[in-house]
Protein backbone atom coordinates (compact mmCIF):
# COMPACT_ATOMS: atom_id res chain seq x y z
CA UNK A 1 0.00 0.00 0.00
CA UNK A 2 1.08 3.58 -1.05
CA UNK A 3 2.12 5.64 1.96
CA UNK A 4 0.07 9.12 1.70
CA UNK A 5 2.58 11.87 2.79
CA UNK A 6 4.32 14.76 1.11
CA UNK A 7 7.56 13.40 -0.73
CA UNK A 8 9.62 15.54 1.33
CA UNK A 9 8.80 13.48 4.19
CA UNK A 10 9.11 10.09 2.30
CA UNK A 11 12.53 11.67 1.54
CA UNK A 12 13.31 11.88 5.13
CA UNK A 13 11.71 8.52 5.65
CA UNK A 14 14.25 7.28 3.35
CA UNK A 15 17.33 8.81 3.99
CA UNK A 16 17.02 7.62 7.70
CA UNK A 17 16.18 3.94 6.61
CA UNK A 18 19.71 4.32 4.71
CA UNK A 19 21.31 5.71 8.14
CA UNK A 20 20.18 2.81 9.70
CA UNK A 21 21.38 0.40 7.08
CA UNK A 22 24.85 1.95 6.73
CA UNK A 23 25.14 1.81 10.63
CA UNK A 24 23.98 -2.10 10.93
CA UNK A 25 27.06 -2.35 8.02
CA UNK A 26 29.66 -0.33 9.11
CA UNK A 27 32.33 0.12 6.03
CA UNK A 28 34.99 2.60 6.06
CA UNK A 29 35.36 2.70 2.39
CA UNK A 30 32.75 3.94 -0.52
CA UNK A 31 32.95 3.95 -4.57
CA UNK A 32 32.15 7.43 -5.25
CA UNK A 33 31.23 8.72 -8.58
CA UNK A 34 29.75 11.74 -7.52
CA UNK A 35 26.60 11.02 -8.99
CA UNK A 36 23.08 10.80 -6.83
CA UNK A 37 22.73 7.51 -5.74
CA UNK A 38 26.34 7.16 -4.87
CA UNK A 39 25.92 10.72 -2.77
CA UNK A 40 23.02 9.76 -1.14
CA UNK A 41 25.36 6.67 0.37
CA UNK A 42 27.51 9.05 1.35
CA UNK A 43 25.56 11.36 2.90
CA UNK A 44 23.82 8.69 4.60
CA UNK A 45 27.44 7.18 6.34
CA UNK A 46 28.29 10.73 7.20
CA UNK A 47 25.00 11.01 9.51
CA UNK A 48 25.82 7.61 10.95
CA UNK A 49 29.12 9.07 12.12
CA UNK A 50 31.22 7.07 9.05
CA UNK A 51 33.59 8.93 6.92
CA UNK A 52 35.00 6.80 4.67
CA UNK A 53 37.37 6.45 2.51
CA UNK A 54 36.25 7.20 -1.27
CA UNK A 55 37.36 5.71 -4.90
CA UNK A 56 37.17 6.99 -8.08
CA UNK A 57 38.25 5.55 -11.63
CA UNK A 58 39.41 7.59 -14.41
CA UNK A 59 40.68 6.06 -17.23
CA UNK A 60 43.56 8.04 -19.25
CA UNK A 61 42.41 7.45 -22.59
CA UNK A 62 39.03 8.71 -21.59
CA UNK A 63 36.90 11.62 -20.70
CA UNK A 64 35.65 11.24 -17.10
CA UNK A 65 32.35 13.01 -16.68
CA UNK A 66 32.26 12.12 -12.97
CA UNK A 67 35.52 13.37 -11.66
CA UNK A 68 34.56 17.28 -10.79
CA UNK A 69 31.73 15.87 -9.02
CA UNK A 70 33.26 13.25 -6.64
CA UNK A 71 35.94 15.99 -6.05
CA UNK A 72 33.78 18.46 -4.84
CA UNK A 73 31.72 16.24 -2.42
CA UNK A 74 35.77 15.21 -1.68
CA UNK A 75 36.51 18.88 -1.17
CA UNK A 76 33.12 19.97 0.59
CA UNK A 77 32.71 17.02 3.15
CA UNK A 78 36.91 16.87 3.40
CA UNK A 79 37.22 12.85 2.84
CA UNK A 80 39.82 11.26 1.43
CA UNK A 81 39.20 10.35 -2.33
CA UNK A 82 41.32 7.99 -4.29
CA UNK A 83 42.36 8.02 -7.89
CA UNK A 84 42.42 4.83 -9.81
CA UNK A 85 44.15 5.96 -12.88
CA UNK A 86 43.86 3.11 -15.93
CA UNK A 87 45.11 3.27 -19.40
CA UNK A 88 44.09 1.20 -22.32
CA UNK A 89 47.11 -1.98 -21.30
CA UNK A 90 46.40 -2.04 -17.71
CA UNK A 91 42.32 -1.93 -18.92
CA UNK A 92 43.07 -5.48 -21.22
CA UNK A 93 44.45 -6.99 -17.95
CA UNK A 94 41.00 -6.54 -15.89
CA UNK A 95 39.40 -7.58 -19.03
CA UNK A 96 40.93 -10.64 -19.18
CA UNK A 97 40.37 -10.79 -15.12
CA UNK A 98 36.88 -10.24 -14.94
CA UNK A 99 36.08 -12.53 -17.69
CA UNK A 100 37.66 -15.01 -15.60
CA UNK A 101 36.13 -14.03 -12.71
CA UNK A 102 32.16 -14.06 -14.11
CA UNK A 103 32.50 -15.99 -17.36
CA UNK A 104 32.52 -15.03 -21.35
CA UNK A 105 28.84 -15.67 -21.09
CA UNK A 106 28.01 -12.71 -18.81
CA UNK A 107 30.17 -10.64 -20.18
CA UNK A 108 28.62 -10.60 -23.35
CA UNK A 109 25.04 -9.50 -21.65
CA UNK A 110 24.56 -6.88 -24.40
CA UNK A 111 25.26 -8.69 -26.71
CA UNK A 112 27.51 -6.93 -28.39
CA UNK A 113 30.26 -9.11 -27.66
CA UNK A 114 31.07 -7.89 -24.40
CA UNK A 115 32.18 -4.11 -25.21
CA UNK A 116 29.26 -2.62 -22.96
CA UNK A 117 29.62 -4.88 -20.13
CA UNK A 118 33.48 -4.93 -20.10
CA UNK A 119 33.39 -1.42 -20.14
CA UNK A 120 31.30 -1.04 -16.92
CA UNK A 121 32.77 -3.85 -15.03
CA UNK A 122 36.70 -2.17 -15.91
CA UNK A 123 35.37 0.10 -13.37
CA UNK A 124 33.65 -1.61 -10.89
CA UNK A 125 36.78 -4.22 -10.77
CA UNK A 126 39.27 -1.33 -10.57
CA UNK A 127 37.32 0.00 -7.18
CA UNK A 128 36.81 -3.00 -5.59
CA UNK A 129 40.26 -4.83 -6.33
CA UNK A 130 41.95 -1.58 -5.08
CA UNK A 131 39.93 -1.00 -2.12
CA UNK A 132 40.53 -4.61 -1.47
CA UNK A 133 44.27 -4.00 -1.51
CA UNK A 134 44.30 -1.01 0.68
CA UNK A 135 42.91 -3.42 3.26
CA UNK A 136 38.63 -2.16 2.82
CA UNK A 137 37.10 -4.81 5.01
CA UNK A 138 33.83 -3.88 2.62
CA UNK A 139 32.82 -0.99 0.93
CA UNK A 140 29.70 0.86 -0.20
CA UNK A 141 28.05 0.81 -3.41
CA UNK A 142 25.56 2.79 -5.17
CA UNK A 143 23.71 0.09 -6.74
CA UNK A 144 20.22 -0.19 -6.87
CA UNK A 145 18.94 3.73 -7.33
CA UNK A 146 18.07 3.54 -10.90
CA UNK A 147 16.12 0.29 -9.99
CA UNK A 148 13.73 0.92 -6.99
CA UNK A 149 13.33 4.93 -7.66
CA UNK A 150 12.85 4.91 -11.68
CA UNK A 151 15.93 6.06 -12.43
CA UNK A 152 15.80 3.99 -15.93
CA UNK A 153 14.12 5.83 -18.76
CA UNK A 154 11.75 3.23 -19.72
CA UNK A 155 10.13 3.45 -15.68
CA UNK A 156 9.11 6.93 -16.61
CA UNK A 157 6.23 5.74 -19.02
CA UNK A 158 5.52 3.13 -16.77
CA UNK A 159 2.64 3.56 -14.00
CA UNK A 160 0.34 1.79 -11.29
CA UNK A 161 0.97 -2.43 -11.11
CA UNK A 162 3.30 -2.00 -14.06
CA UNK A 163 5.55 0.10 -12.33
CA UNK A 164 5.85 -1.93 -8.73
CA UNK A 165 6.52 -4.77 -10.85
CA UNK A 166 9.13 -3.58 -12.86
CA UNK A 167 10.83 -2.09 -9.37
CA UNK A 168 10.60 -5.43 -7.89
CA UNK A 169 11.53 -7.40 -10.79
CA UNK A 170 15.04 -4.87 -11.17
CA UNK A 171 16.13 -4.82 -7.23
CA UNK A 172 16.23 -8.83 -7.79
CA UNK A 173 18.37 -8.03 -11.06
CA UNK A 174 21.87 -9.04 -12.03
CA UNK A 175 24.23 -6.86 -10.57
CA UNK A 176 27.89 -7.52 -12.09
CA UNK A 177 29.47 -5.20 -9.41
CA UNK A 178 28.42 -7.32 -6.36
CA UNK A 179 29.09 -10.54 -8.86
CA UNK A 180 32.84 -9.41 -9.22
CA UNK A 181 33.04 -8.47 -5.34
CA UNK A 182 32.21 -11.88 -4.24
CA UNK A 183 34.37 -13.30 -6.89
CA UNK A 184 37.76 -11.19 -5.76
CA UNK A 185 36.45 -12.06 -1.96
CA UNK A 186 35.92 -8.38 -0.90
CA UNK A 187 32.06 -7.65 1.08
CA UNK A 188 29.70 -5.45 -0.81
CA UNK A 189 27.19 -2.94 0.59
CA UNK A 190 24.58 -1.90 -1.09
CA UNK A 191 22.42 -0.11 0.98
CA UNK A 192 19.80 1.05 -2.12
CA UNK A 193 19.41 -2.81 -2.60
CA UNK A 194 18.83 -3.40 1.31
CA UNK A 195 15.44 -5.27 1.76
CA UNK A 196 14.58 -2.13 3.91
CA UNK A 197 14.65 -0.09 1.43
CA UNK A 198 13.55 -1.91 -1.20
CA UNK A 199 10.51 -2.32 0.80
CA UNK A 200 10.16 1.37 1.44
CA UNK A 201 10.81 2.58 -2.14
CA UNK A 202 7.51 0.16 -3.58
CA UNK A 203 5.11 1.88 -1.05
CA UNK A 204 6.52 5.95 -2.14
CA UNK A 205 3.83 7.17 -5.13
CA UNK A 206 4.52 8.00 -8.19
CA UNK A 207 4.39 11.57 -8.05
CA UNK A 208 7.59 11.63 -5.89
CA UNK A 209 9.57 9.12 -7.74
CA UNK A 210 9.37 10.91 -10.82
CA UNK A 211 8.76 14.79 -10.84
CA UNK A 212 6.78 17.06 -13.31
CA UNK A 213 10.50 17.56 -15.44
CA UNK A 214 9.99 13.67 -16.16
CA UNK A 215 12.75 12.45 -14.27
CA UNK A 216 13.65 9.99 -12.14
CA UNK A 217 14.74 9.21 -8.32
CA UNK A 218 13.31 12.71 -7.21
CA UNK A 219 13.67 11.20 -3.77
CA UNK A 220 16.93 11.27 -3.39
CA UNK A 221 17.35 14.52 -5.42
CA UNK A 222 15.12 15.68 -2.58
CA UNK A 223 17.89 14.53 0.25
CA UNK A 224 20.68 15.36 -1.67
CA UNK A 225 19.21 19.39 -2.58
CA UNK A 226 18.42 19.28 1.28
CA UNK A 227 21.90 19.45 2.17
CA UNK A 228 22.49 22.13 -0.46
CA UNK A 229 24.34 19.63 -3.20
CA UNK A 230 21.97 20.95 -5.75
CA UNK A 231 24.32 20.65 -8.52
CA UNK A 232 24.69 16.82 -7.83
CA UNK A 233 21.02 16.32 -7.33
CA UNK A 234 20.56 17.79 -11.04
CA UNK A 235 22.70 15.72 -12.64
CA UNK A 236 21.45 12.92 -15.18
CA UNK A 237 22.04 9.16 -15.02
CA UNK A 238 25.08 8.43 -17.00
CA UNK A 239 26.52 4.95 -16.69
CA UNK A 240 29.90 3.90 -14.88
CA UNK A 241 31.54 3.73 -18.33
CA UNK A 242 31.13 7.52 -19.20
CA UNK A 243 31.79 8.40 -15.75
CA UNK A 244 34.96 6.95 -15.54
CA UNK A 245 36.02 7.49 -19.60
CA UNK A 246 36.09 4.23 -20.39
CA UNK A 247 33.27 4.10 -22.83
CA UNK A 248 36.28 4.84 -25.57
CA UNK A 249 37.78 1.35 -24.65
CA UNK A 250 35.94 -0.55 -27.52
CA UNK A 251 33.40 0.30 -29.86
CA UNK A 252 29.86 -1.66 -29.46
CA UNK A 253 27.42 -1.74 -32.16
CA UNK A 254 24.85 0.00 -30.43
CA UNK A 255 27.45 3.32 -29.85
CA UNK A 256 25.70 4.58 -33.42
CA UNK A 257 22.49 4.19 -32.26
CA UNK A 258 22.93 6.30 -29.52
CA UNK A 259 24.84 9.05 -31.63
Amino acid sequence: MELNMPCSILAEKLFNVLIDIVREHRCHCIALSGGIDTSAVLLASLKAGIKPRAYIVIYRNGVPGDLIYAEHLAKIFNIELNHIFIDYSHALKIRDDIIKCIGLEKTNSHGDGGCIEIRNDIVFYSVLAKAKSDGCDCIYLGSGGDEILTGYNFMLNLIGEELKNAIKKLSRGRFPELEIAKCINIDAVAPLLNEKAVELAYKIPLHCLRSDKFQGKEVLREILNEVGLHNIAERIKIPAESGSGTKSFCKSIYDELQS
